[in-house]
């Protein structure tokens, strides 16, 4: 199956900075396990576009474009599903500047009791033909991963199931159009409404869960002297005073059975405090020893 990478909305690599504050989001195919027997092509990929629209539509926060990302990919050579591993996503997260990385999987996407293949009407009868369904049910089931991208552990899991029924279906199918993902008319389709069910049940689960861990790590552009430059301005609320703690993240755990990675740990390597900010960075002040791949977490 083809995979590729679904992204929206503009987002400049250059300032790397969290645009209005908003959290920087990024959604990688979701991996198809589901068992469809109907003629549905890239459902992970279909999935994963309506999941992009509703984050986007939420206007709380910044979705990667496409272009940017397929660059990445291409120049790293890196997966491109969801089935990638959390410390891969995580780095296709940080080249990218993201907070957070969306990976996972469709586990269900089907109709039952149907004669109608709703991804491609007009191919299980003859042209022409027609067909009164009593009643068909459409059932979508997602589960979702947003990676931390600056520690490569899961940060949130959700998990959304939408179910859609039709009473009775009848229609001509010789001109029935084809309600693949993205086409006119796919939203108003049992599928179609299930699957967007399932969808705004994960967005809204990924959205307390983002509420719930607070503001975003900020990351170092530069480093001069005792001084650090942060990718965090006043267009994000950053203020001359506020207080950092700095944070290094450790070796990579690998778990020596099943090969997954189980994150990293950090250690507090010291503090810093904002005394200039511009509206795309600030800069810090800080007695620590710093490295440029070090994190900083608002002092709480």
């Amino acid at each position: 199956m083809k995979r590729i990478l679904f992204l929206l909305c503009l987002f400049s690599l250059f300032s790397f900075s969290n645009a209005g504050g908003k959290k920087i989001v990024c959604v990688i195919d979701l991996e198809d396990k589901s068992s469809h027997s109907h003629s549905w092509q890239n459902v992970g990929t279909g999935i994963a576009d309506m999941m992009v629209t509703a984050l986007a539509e939420s206007k709380k926060y910044t979705v990667i474009e496409r272009e940017k990302l397929e660059k990445v990919m291409e120049e790293q050579k890196l997966g491109a599903s969801g089935a990638v591993t959390p410390q891969t996503a995580a780095k296709i997260g940080r080249l990218l500047g993201a907070n957070y990385i969306i990976t996972g999987s469709v586990t269900e996407f089907g109709i039952k009791d149907s004669k109608i293949g709703v991804g491609g009407l007009g191919k299980v009868l003859p042209i022409g033909g027609s067909a009164k369904i009593s009643k068909n049910t459409a059932r979508v089931a997602i589960d979702v991963r947003a990676i931390d991208t600056s520690t490569a552990q899961i940060l949130a899991a959700a998990k959304g199931e939408g179910s859609k029924s039709s009473a009775e279906v009848e229609g001509d199918l010789s001109i029935a159009p084809s309600f693949d993902f993205g086409k006119e008319g796919f939203d108003e389709t049992i599928i179609g409404k299930a699957a967007r069910e399932a969808v705004e049940k994960v967005v809204k689960e990924l959205g307390k869960k983002f509420d719930e861990a607070g503001p975003v790590a900020v990351k170092i552009i530069k480093i001069t002297g005792n001084q650090i430059y942060i990718n965090s301005g006043s267009a994000d609320g950053e203020q001359i005073g506020n207080v950092y703690h700095i944070f290094r993240t450790g070796e990579e755990m690998i778990d020596p059975d099943t090969g997954e990675s189980l994150g990293a740990e950090e250690e507090k390597v010291g503090t810093a405090k904002i005394v200039k900010v511009t509206p795309k960075y600030s800069i810090a002040e800080t007695k620590a020893s710093v490295q440029k791949t070090d994190i900083l977490r608002p002092a709480k």
